[in-house]
């Protein structure tokens, strides 16, 4: 009698145990759900993706200036042409 109740409550406590893992595994699925869900709400990029878009904007910068220093070399030359040869 006395194995019987200690096979039961080893039965009973194996179940509780098992139990708990499904639980565990519920809790961790939910978890990763719900931080998923705000990563995707803040909009994040990945670091990959980032640096593209770093190296991109530093090309442009680079881009603009020249131009800038083209435009500026065009306004100082026709300033140039369109000044009176003398008084």
């Amino acid at each position: 009698m006395q194995h019987r109740i200690a096979d039961d409550i080893a039965a009973a406590i194996g179940e509780a145990v098992a139990r708990l893992g499904n639980v565990k595994e519920d809790v961790d699925k939910q978890i990763r759900a719900v931080i998923s869900n705000a990563l995707d709400r803040l909009d994040l990029v990945t670091r990959d993706e980032f640096e593209v878009q770093q190296e991109l904007v530093a090309r442009l910068a680079a881009r603009i200036s020249t131009l800038e220093n083209r435009m500026a070399g065009m306004e100082t030359a026709r300033h140039v042409t369109e000044e009176p040869a003398g008084d």
